[in-house]
């Protein structure tokens, strides 16, 4: 019964109470006059096409496929007419909606022979993240954990360091310990997340063995747009949670025939937490940053476009370290990340495209560890990453058949950090890639070839080619398979090349190698969607990833003073697993969610399951939108337990030295697995709209039962949080 007493009651009330406004709503109105029936159309689907500008292709239909548009009712406190239909989840599903990920063009997400998940607007709103960890949280096969520099990504039973990150499309630089830290990215700029799970080098070069998120942003789709949130949370005092957490987000936007802009500012600010009150240490950071940026579109003549976008994060976190020998240490970390995009895109004929596209990003950190009364131990350190892309690219209908997909690409990266063995590493990649989309047969159903290659001339490890085919087959309207074979590569980092990395408080030594060989991957993945009524749709997925010279810390040689762990080529290994989903939407203001998601991992060199990953996860999403502007968000996920080994520790991960600080002292006789507690994560949001929309209230609860684990599971503990939003 504690459970109900804090946090449940109210939410139950909330929920009873709209779900009364909801029956009362719903009833025919008896007011002694003749209701007027709105003559009701042939079922089409009411989902906007929209265009994404960052991107290619400006008219992704084909002929076949082209569907009628109709523009649905505003909602809010609005009365609808009880007879009109009104489809509640348009632009939570946005399956008619514009992809570009998986195609590296403008295609619709229904036509895209590349499986391909779309995380919209509205489910960003609806779910009330801040940051892109958490709305990733309960996304069916992806696992975000905790590390010390935020939150990190597995995909596909991959870590972070596979799964390469993009905005707009182009690279982001900017990777802590081979991790890029998803708390990075907030939510007011975000129009969707696009998700292609298994190797996409063939279109994107390194780094994309496990997949590809891409970040796209927010355009100005009217001739003017305000919109401001804010927000307040709070957790328990004997966690520090009592100091409370404050975001303030704006954007602004307009649009006419010539330039269309949207501009954005954030600030968030949140304690730590501590997640074991009897040290001094804290477990996660406390933090404040500040956040701009903008884009700008210029279209003159309907043709030629230019467009430019900024995006600008200053971010300060701090921390506290304690070590079992009374050591106490202050830690901060000072960040600031840039990057900017430009485009040049030329359109002719119906749907070609010549595009010219670069970016520069500049990742900077400052890490200071001050231990307290003594300045024997103290660490300063500084990293300064910068990366470079240009991408020259054109999209051409030869028939309407194939539609080709080829460009060239040039990328440089270096990186400047007290931790490199030569201070500083430099290196560039050219590429040239081509792709062919290959519509076979279209009598009866439609079956879709995509064939592509890439190849890489990277500065360090020379040429590497990489393949994929995939395949798409509408058997029937109802139900669609897929297909995707790919080949692979990550080169090795520069850290893991040339780290020097000291540890004197706790005794051990880490080095890089610079003899390594680039990570190798085979990917096969195959999915099939059934969709036996509008409302439901069922899919059912399998996927195997085999990778050879696997990079990874081993225990090497011991002195008297230090252990010393060093990278090497030394292991193969695999993941595979099967993924099942279901989404339905019933009595017209509901939605459900439900996903299952097995993982199966192998380190073929030692033979025993890859470290942190569960073998069974579970999902669901539940969703209301209610009249009277009434909206309700309930999401779970369920994680089995998660081996953990001492000789693999947290580097596997590539997040903290957390799990050798713990164990050095007996890392050459213990070898046993420990496990990580199986937990359920349970999120809850209710939000109710005013003025047709324009303004509403929200109120929350993170981590609804409380579940976390201090080496393995590090999550904040139970978190409320309200607030305001206004559109104009």
């Amino acid at each position: 019964m504690y459970l109900f007493n804090p946090f449940l009651l109210p939410i139950l009330c909330l929920f009873l109470l709209f779900i009364g406004e909801v029956h009362s709503q719903s009833k025919p109105r008896e007011n002694g006059k003749n209701t007027k029936t709105v003559e009701k159309t042939p079922s089409v689907p009411t989902t906007p096409v929209t265009t994404d500008t960052n991107t290619t292709n400006p008219n992704p239909q084909n002929e076949e496929t082209q569907t009628p548009i109709t523009t649905a009712p505003q909602e809010g406190n609005k009365e609808e007419n009880p007879t009109e239909e009104v489809d509640r989840f348009k632009d939570l599903d946005n399956k008619n909606g514009i992809v570009v990920t998986g195609s590296r063009g403008e295609r619709r997400l229904k036509d895209s022979a590349v499986a391909t998940e779309v995380i919209s607007r509205k489910r960003i709103e609806q779910t009330g993240a801040r940051n892109l960890g958490e709305v990733l949280d309960t996304q069916l096969g992806i696992n975000v954990t905790p590390f010390f520099g935020g939150s990190q990504v597995q995909m596909l039973g991959l870590d972070s360091k596979y799964v390469l990150f993009l905005v707009d499309g182009q690279r982001v630089a900017g990777r802590l310990n081979n991790t890029i830290d998803l708390t990075r990215f907030k939510v007011q700029n975000i129009e969707r997340i696009e998700i292609v799970k298994g190797s996409s080098s063939s279109l994107y070069g390194a780094d994309a063995i496990g997949g590809v998120i891409n970040i796209i942003t927010k355009q100005a789709e009217k001739p003017e747009h305000y919109q401001f949130r804010t927000s307040y949370g709070n957790g328990r005092q004997t966690n520090f949670g009592s100091q409370g957490e404050k975001n303030m987000i704006a954007d602004v936007g307009f649009k006419n025939d010539f330039v269309a802009s949207n501009f954005y500012g954030g600030f968030n600010q949140s304690a730590a937490y501590d997640l074991d009150p009897r040290t001094p240490a804290t477990t996660g950071n406390a933090f404040q940053d500040a956040n701009v940026g903008g884009n700008m579109t210029f279209n003159p003549d309907g043709q030629f476009k230019v467009k430019t976008g900024i995006n600008y994060l200053n971010r300060n976190q701090a921390g506290i370290d304690s070590r079992s020998n009374g050591g106490v240490f202050d830690r901060t970390n000072l960040t600031n990340d840039f990057l900017g995009l430009g485009a040049l895109e030329y359109t002719y004929g119906k749907r070609n495209m010549v595009s010219l596209r670069g970016n520069f990003s500049r990742w900077e950190n400052h890490y200071k560890l001050d231990q307290r009364n003594s300045n024997e131990l103290d660490v300063k350190e500084f990293t300064n990453e910068f990366s470079s892309q240009g991408v020259a690219q054109i999209d051409h209908e030869i028939n309407k058949d194939h539609m080709v997909t080829a460009g060239v690409e040039s990328y440089s990266e270096e990186l400047q950090s007290d931790r490199l063995q030569r201070r500083n590493a430099y290196r560039t990649r050219r590429a040239a890639f081509i792709q062919d989309e290959w519509i076979i047969w279209r009598q009866g159903f439609v079956w879709r070839l995509v064939p592509g290659v890439r190849h890489d001339v990277d500065s360090q490890f020379g040429g590497q080619t990489t393949p994929k085919i995939a395949t798409k087959v509408d058997i029937t309207s109802e139900l669609v398979f897929r297909a995707s074979y790919g080949k692979g590569f990550r080169p090795p980092s520069f850290r893991e090349l040339y780290l020097r990395f000291e540890n004197p408080g706790v005794g051990y030594v880490v080095d890089g190698n610079d003899k390594l060989r680039p990570e190798k991957s085979t990917t096969v993945n195959a999915d099939i969607e059934y969709t036996p009524f509008k409302f439901w749709t069922l899919s059912l997925s399998v996927f195997r990833n085999d990778i050879t010279d696997l990079i990874q810390y081993s225990f090497g040689t011991r002195t008297s003073e230090f252990a010393n762990f060093q990278l090497k080529n030394v292991q193969r290994a695999y993941t595979r697993g099967v993924e099942a989903g279901s989404r339905v939407r019933f009595l017209k203001y509901f939605a459900l969610e439900l996903g299952y998601n097995q993982t199966d991992t192998r380190d073929l060199t030692t033979d025993r399951p890859l470290e942190g990953r569960a073998l069974h996860q579970g999902t669901m999403n539940f969703f209301v939108n209610a009249p009277g502007g009434w909206e309700f968000a309930l999401r779970a996920k369920r994680l089995d337990k998660r081996p953990f080994y001492s000789t693999t520790n947290d580097f596997t991960a590539g997040s903290s030295t957390a799990l050798i600080d713990q164990q050095t002292k007996s890392i050459e006789e213990n070898n046993k697995v420990v496990y990580g507690k199986p937990f359920t994560l349970l999120n809850v949001r209710m939000e109710k709209k005013f003025f047709e929309g324009r303004m509403s209230l929200f109120l929350g609860v993170d981590n609804v039962l409380d579940q976390y684990e201090l080496t393995y599971n590090p999550i904040r503990p139970r978190f409320y949080y309200g607030g305001l939003q206004a559109t104009f």
